[in-house]
Protein backbone atom coordinates (compact mmCIF):
# COMPACT_ATOMS: atom_id res chain seq x y z
CA UNK A 1 0.00 0.00 0.00
CA UNK A 2 1.24 3.25 -0.89
CA UNK A 3 2.53 5.65 1.59
CA UNK A 4 0.10 8.47 2.06
CA UNK A 5 3.27 10.83 3.04
CA UNK A 6 4.13 12.78 -0.12
CA UNK A 7 7.96 13.19 -0.40
CA UNK A 8 9.77 15.09 -2.64
CA UNK A 9 14.08 15.00 -2.74
CA UNK A 10 15.31 18.50 -3.27
CA UNK A 11 18.34 18.52 -5.61
CA UNK A 12 20.86 15.33 -5.89
CA UNK A 13 24.12 14.29 -5.43
CA UNK A 14 26.08 11.69 -7.00
CA UNK A 15 22.53 10.09 -8.02
CA UNK A 16 21.69 9.56 -4.20
CA UNK A 17 18.32 11.18 -4.25
CA UNK A 18 17.06 9.36 -7.68
CA UNK A 19 18.27 6.14 -6.69
CA UNK A 20 16.15 6.47 -3.27
CA UNK A 21 12.90 7.64 -5.29
CA UNK A 22 13.77 4.59 -8.02
CA UNK A 23 13.70 2.30 -4.71
CA UNK A 24 10.91 3.59 -3.52
CA UNK A 25 9.00 2.98 -6.45
CA UNK A 26 9.78 -1.09 -6.46
CA UNK A 27 8.53 -0.49 -3.36
CA UNK A 28 5.09 0.53 -4.08
CA UNK A 29 5.93 4.17 -3.14
CA UNK A 30 5.28 7.82 -4.88
CA UNK A 31 8.23 9.76 -4.02
CA UNK A 32 9.13 13.31 -6.34
CA UNK A 33 12.48 14.17 -7.24
CA UNK A 34 13.28 17.90 -7.92
CA UNK A 35 16.39 16.98 -9.70
CA UNK A 36 19.38 19.74 -9.66
CA UNK A 37 18.38 21.60 -13.21
CA UNK A 38 14.92 22.37 -11.53
CA UNK A 39 16.07 22.99 -8.39
CA UNK A 40 18.60 25.72 -9.57
CA UNK A 41 17.90 28.34 -11.78
CA UNK A 42 19.69 27.28 -15.36
CA UNK A 43 22.65 29.20 -16.97
CA UNK A 44 22.07 30.34 -20.53
CA UNK A 45 25.63 28.56 -22.55
CA UNK A 46 28.21 31.86 -22.97
CA UNK A 47 26.66 33.45 -19.65
CA UNK A 48 28.33 33.57 -16.35
CA UNK A 49 24.92 34.66 -14.25
CA UNK A 50 21.36 33.89 -14.30
CA UNK A 51 18.86 35.74 -15.62
CA UNK A 52 16.09 36.85 -13.27
CA UNK A 53 13.78 35.66 -15.43
CA UNK A 54 15.44 32.18 -14.76
CA UNK A 55 15.92 32.36 -11.06
CA UNK A 56 11.86 33.47 -11.03
CA UNK A 57 10.61 30.01 -12.93
CA UNK A 58 13.40 27.89 -10.43
CA UNK A 59 11.45 29.50 -7.69
CA UNK A 60 8.21 28.93 -8.90
CA UNK A 61 9.86 25.37 -9.65
CA UNK A 62 10.52 25.32 -6.38
CA UNK A 63 7.18 26.60 -4.31
CA UNK A 64 5.27 24.00 -6.24
CA UNK A 65 6.96 20.98 -5.36
CA UNK A 66 7.24 21.91 -1.96
CA UNK A 67 3.43 23.32 -1.91
CA UNK A 68 2.61 19.46 -3.06
CA UNK A 69 4.66 18.00 -0.32
CA UNK A 70 4.91 16.80 3.36
CA UNK A 71 8.22 16.27 4.11
CA UNK A 72 11.66 17.57 1.99
CA UNK A 73 14.43 15.55 1.57
CA UNK A 74 17.46 18.39 1.08
CA UNK A 75 20.57 17.00 -0.91
CA UNK A 76 23.59 19.38 0.00
CA UNK A 77 23.36 21.39 2.74
CA UNK A 78 23.97 25.05 0.63
CA UNK A 79 20.36 23.60 -0.76
CA UNK A 80 18.53 24.33 2.40
CA UNK A 81 18.54 27.44 2.13
CA UNK A 82 16.08 27.47 -0.51
CA UNK A 83 13.49 26.40 1.77
CA UNK A 84 14.07 29.28 4.25
CA UNK A 85 12.23 32.24 2.60
CA UNK A 86 8.91 33.46 4.62
CA UNK A 87 7.03 33.16 1.36
CA UNK A 88 8.05 29.30 1.17
CA UNK A 89 5.74 26.49 2.11
CA UNK A 90 7.09 25.04 5.48
CA UNK A 91 7.89 21.49 5.87
CA UNK A 92 10.03 19.75 7.96
CA UNK A 93 13.13 18.91 5.87
CA UNK A 94 15.58 16.34 6.10
CA UNK A 95 18.84 17.17 5.01
CA UNK A 96 21.66 15.15 3.70
CA UNK A 97 24.75 15.72 3.68
CA UNK A 98 27.46 14.64 0.81
CA UNK A 99 30.65 15.76 0.82
CA UNK A 100 32.14 19.01 0.56
CA UNK A 101 29.35 20.87 1.99
CA UNK A 102 30.55 19.26 5.94
CA UNK A 103 34.10 18.45 4.83
CA UNK A 104 35.23 21.51 3.81
CA UNK A 105 32.39 24.79 3.92
CA UNK A 106 31.05 23.60 7.39
CA UNK A 107 34.57 23.89 8.50
CA UNK A 108 35.86 27.59 6.74
CA UNK A 109 35.11 30.75 8.84
CA UNK A 110 33.22 32.54 5.96
CA UNK A 111 30.68 29.63 5.40
CA UNK A 112 30.29 27.95 8.53
CA UNK A 113 27.69 30.14 10.18
CA UNK A 114 25.09 29.23 6.87
CA UNK A 115 25.99 25.56 6.97
CA UNK A 116 25.07 25.18 10.88
CA UNK A 117 21.89 26.99 10.18
CA UNK A 118 21.29 24.54 7.49
CA UNK A 119 22.10 21.23 9.54
CA UNK A 120 20.61 22.84 12.84
CA UNK A 121 16.75 23.67 10.66
CA UNK A 122 16.70 19.98 9.77
CA UNK A 123 14.55 17.82 11.34
CA UNK A 124 17.16 15.35 10.94
CA UNK A 125 20.32 15.21 9.25
CA UNK A 126 22.57 12.16 7.44
CA UNK A 127 25.82 11.80 6.07
CA UNK A 128 27.03 9.76 3.15
CA UNK A 129 30.73 9.26 3.72
CA UNK A 130 32.28 7.92 6.99
CA UNK A 131 35.38 10.03 7.02
CA UNK A 132 33.11 13.00 7.34
CA UNK A 133 31.55 11.51 10.53
CA UNK A 134 33.84 13.68 13.04
CA UNK A 135 32.25 16.84 11.50
CA UNK A 136 28.88 15.63 10.72
CA UNK A 137 28.27 14.18 14.24
CA UNK A 138 30.55 17.32 16.14
CA UNK A 139 27.17 19.67 13.79
CA UNK A 140 24.79 17.61 14.51
CA UNK A 141 25.10 15.00 17.41
CA UNK A 142 22.16 12.46 16.11
CA UNK A 143 23.13 12.65 12.56
CA UNK A 144 23.37 9.29 10.88
CA UNK A 145 24.99 7.44 8.23
CA UNK A 146 23.87 6.64 5.00
CA UNK A 147 25.98 4.68 2.24
CA UNK A 148 26.26 5.76 -1.14
CA UNK A 149 24.36 4.00 -3.80
CA UNK A 150 24.36 2.24 -7.45
CA UNK A 151 21.11 1.59 -9.42
CA UNK A 152 22.25 -2.07 -10.16
CA UNK A 153 19.43 -1.27 -13.46
CA UNK A 154 21.53 1.08 -15.00
CA UNK A 155 24.79 -0.69 -15.07
CA UNK A 156 26.24 -2.04 -18.25
CA UNK A 157 27.56 -5.49 -18.44
CA UNK A 158 31.02 -5.80 -17.72
CA UNK A 159 33.70 -6.34 -21.50
CA UNK A 160 36.91 -6.37 -20.75
CA UNK A 161 38.93 -6.30 -23.62
CA UNK A 162 35.81 -4.79 -25.55
CA UNK A 163 37.78 -1.46 -26.42
CA UNK A 164 41.06 -2.40 -26.13
CA UNK A 165 42.99 -3.24 -22.78
CA UNK A 166 43.19 -0.50 -20.07
CA UNK A 167 43.43 0.10 -16.79
CA UNK A 168 40.78 3.16 -15.56
CA UNK A 169 41.47 5.60 -12.80
CA UNK A 170 37.94 6.10 -11.17
CA UNK A 171 38.12 10.05 -9.39
CA UNK A 172 39.05 13.29 -10.41
CA UNK A 173 42.68 14.53 -10.17
CA UNK A 174 42.48 16.75 -7.23
CA UNK A 175 44.25 16.54 -3.63
CA UNK A 176 40.73 15.78 -1.71
CA UNK A 177 41.34 12.54 -3.88
CA UNK A 178 44.98 12.05 -3.08
CA UNK A 179 46.08 13.55 -5.51
CA UNK A 180 50.10 12.57 -5.18
CA UNK A 181 49.04 9.69 -4.06
CA UNK A 182 46.95 8.69 -7.52
CA UNK A 183 50.18 10.06 -9.10
CA UNK A 184 52.36 8.19 -7.78
CA UNK A 185 50.28 5.11 -8.27
CA UNK A 186 49.96 5.87 -12.01
CA UNK A 187 53.92 6.42 -12.24
CA UNK A 188 54.57 2.78 -10.94
CA UNK A 189 51.62 1.29 -12.61
CA UNK A 190 53.07 2.73 -16.32
CA UNK A 191 56.43 1.27 -15.36
CA UNK A 192 54.86 -1.95 -14.17
CA UNK A 193 52.07 -2.83 -16.56
CA UNK A 194 52.65 -4.86 -20.20
CA UNK A 195 52.56 -2.89 -23.10
CA UNK A 196 49.63 -3.76 -23.98
CA UNK A 197 47.69 -1.99 -21.12
CA UNK A 198 46.63 1.58 -21.27
CA UNK A 199 46.17 3.60 -18.06
CA UNK A 200 42.51 5.55 -18.75
CA UNK A 201 41.09 8.79 -16.45
CA UNK A 202 39.21 11.55 -17.46
CA UNK A 203 40.42 14.98 -17.99
CA UNK A 204 38.83 16.01 -14.73
CA UNK A 205 40.84 18.16 -12.17
CA UNK A 206 43.65 20.55 -11.36
CA UNK A 207 45.89 17.56 -11.47
CA UNK A 208 45.00 16.43 -14.76
CA UNK A 209 48.16 17.52 -16.82
CA UNK A 210 50.17 15.82 -14.13
CA UNK A 211 48.32 12.49 -14.53
CA UNK A 212 49.24 12.74 -18.56
CA UNK A 213 53.03 13.62 -17.66
CA UNK A 214 52.46 10.02 -15.25
CA UNK A 215 51.52 8.05 -18.59
CA UNK A 216 47.92 8.48 -18.05
CA UNK A 217 45.96 8.78 -21.66
CA UNK A 218 42.82 11.40 -20.63
CA UNK A 219 39.63 11.48 -21.91
CA UNK A 220 37.24 14.12 -21.93
CA UNK A 221 34.47 14.35 -18.76
CA UNK A 222 31.53 12.65 -20.32
CA UNK A 223 27.74 12.12 -19.80
CA UNK A 224 27.03 9.62 -16.85
CA UNK A 225 25.95 6.32 -19.29
CA UNK A 226 29.32 6.93 -21.43
CA UNK A 227 31.40 7.13 -17.74
CA UNK A 228 29.67 3.83 -17.23
CA UNK A 229 30.59 2.55 -20.64
CA UNK A 230 34.28 3.44 -19.91
CA UNK A 231 34.12 1.71 -16.42
CA UNK A 232 32.96 -1.64 -18.37
CA UNK A 233 35.52 -1.76 -20.75
CA UNK A 234 38.32 -2.00 -18.48
CA UNK A 235 40.22 -5.07 -17.25
CA UNK A 236 40.52 -3.29 -13.76
CA UNK A 237 40.01 -0.19 -11.83
CA UNK A 238 42.35 1.79 -9.50
CA UNK A 239 40.25 4.39 -6.74
CA UNK A 240 40.90 7.45 -5.27
CA UNK A 241 43.81 7.36 -2.56
CA UNK A 242 41.59 8.30 0.21
CA UNK A 243 40.03 5.49 3.66
CA UNK A 244 36.59 5.88 1.59
CA UNK A 245 34.99 4.35 -1.83
CA UNK A 246 32.81 6.96 -3.06
CA UNK A 247 30.26 6.53 -6.00
CA UNK A 248 32.57 5.92 -9.20
CA UNK A 249 34.53 3.33 -7.18
CA UNK A 250 31.28 1.52 -6.16
CA UNK A 251 29.64 1.65 -9.74
CA UNK A 252 33.43 0.15 -11.09
CA UNK A 253 32.91 -2.86 -8.32
CA UNK A 254 29.13 -3.09 -8.66
CA UNK A 255 29.79 -3.46 -12.79
CA UNK A 256 32.02 -6.45 -12.03
CA UNK A 257 35.49 -4.69 -12.45
CA UNK A 258 38.40 -5.66 -9.33
CA UNK A 259 39.08 -2.33 -7.72
CA UNK A 260 42.05 -1.41 -6.52
CA UNK A 261 42.72 1.51 -4.08
CA UNK A 262 46.10 1.97 -2.09
CA UNK A 263 46.06 2.97 1.79
CA UNK A 264 44.39 2.31 4.72
CA UNK A 265 40.03 1.90 4.08
CA UNK A 266 37.20 2.51 6.77
CA UNK A 267 34.64 -0.23 6.97
CA UNK A 268 32.03 -0.86 4.93
CA UNK A 269 27.96 -0.38 5.76
CA UNK A 270 28.61 -4.08 7.26
CA UNK A 271 31.65 -3.50 9.34
CA UNK A 272 33.54 -5.22 6.91
CA UNK A 273 36.84 -3.77 5.15
CA UNK A 274 35.87 -3.43 1.98
CA UNK A 275 36.86 -6.29 -0.96
CA UNK A 276 39.27 -4.52 -2.80
CA UNK A 277 43.22 -4.86 -3.76
CA UNK A 278 45.33 -2.15 -1.61
CA UNK A 279 47.87 -1.89 0.71
CA UNK A 280 51.23 0.30 -0.04
CA UNK A 281 50.94 2.11 -2.93
CA UNK A 282 54.45 -0.71 -4.39
CA UNK A 283 51.86 -3.43 -2.99
CA UNK A 284 48.64 -2.08 -4.29
CA UNK A 285 50.31 -1.33 -7.93
CA UNK A 286 52.00 -5.18 -8.34
CA UNK A 287 48.20 -6.86 -7.43
CA UNK A 288 47.08 -4.90 -10.48
CA UNK A 289 50.14 -6.61 -12.63
CA UNK A 290 49.34 -9.72 -11.65
CA UNK A 291 45.34 -9.11 -11.65
CA UNK A 292 45.12 -7.49 -15.29
CA UNK A 293 46.49 -11.54 -16.30
CA UNK A 294 43.26 -12.35 -15.54
CA UNK A 295 40.75 -9.70 -14.82
CA UNK A 296 37.79 -12.40 -14.27
CA UNK A 297 39.60 -14.34 -11.95
CA UNK A 298 41.24 -11.48 -9.85
CA UNK A 299 36.74 -10.31 -9.78
CA UNK A 300 35.79 -13.82 -8.79
CA UNK A 301 38.23 -13.95 -5.81
CA UNK A 302 37.34 -10.31 -4.40
CA UNK A 303 33.54 -10.82 -4.78
CA UNK A 304 33.59 -6.95 -5.19
CA UNK A 305 30.37 -7.13 -7.65
CA UNK A 306 28.02 -9.15 -5.01
CA UNK A 307 29.16 -6.68 -2.17
CA UNK A 308 28.61 -3.67 -3.66
CA UNK A 309 24.83 -4.97 -4.88
CA UNK A 310 24.36 -5.92 -1.34
CA UNK A 311 25.54 -3.08 0.53
CA UNK A 312 25.04 0.10 -2.00
CA UNK A 313 21.60 -0.47 -3.04
CA UNK A 314 18.93 1.80 -1.65
CA UNK A 315 15.91 -0.59 -1.58
CA UNK A 316 17.14 -1.78 1.90
CA UNK A 317 16.80 2.14 2.98
CA UNK A 318 13.73 2.80 2.12
CA UNK A 319 11.47 1.29 5.22
CA UNK A 320 14.19 2.97 7.53
CA UNK A 321 13.31 6.51 5.15
CA UNK A 322 9.55 5.71 5.36
CA UNK A 323 9.24 5.48 9.21
CA UNK A 324 10.88 8.73 9.41
CA UNK A 325 9.16 10.21 6.68
CA UNK A 326 6.26 9.33 8.43
CA UNK A 327 7.38 10.61 11.70
CA UNK A 328 8.01 13.88 10.88
CA UNK A 329 4.58 14.20 8.59
CA UNK A 330 2.50 13.35 11.58
CA UNK A 331 4.17 16.22 13.57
Amino acid sequence: MASPVRVLHMNDCAFVGQNIVEAAGRAGLNWRILPPESTWARLRPGETTTRRSARLHAASRRFTAVARSQVVHVHFATTARLLHPRWMPQRPYVLHLHGTDIRSLWVAKSSHARIQTAIDRAAHVYYSTLDNAENALAARPDAEYMPVFVDPAGLPRWEPGRDGRYVVFTSRWEEVKGLEDMLRMARQLRAALPGTHELVGLDWGPGSAAAAEAGVRLVPAMPHAEFLRLLAGADLAIGQARPILSVSEIEAMAIGVPLAAAGPHLPGPDGNDPPILTGSIEQTAEQVVAGVADPAATAAALGGREWALTEHTADRQVPRLRGLYERLAAR
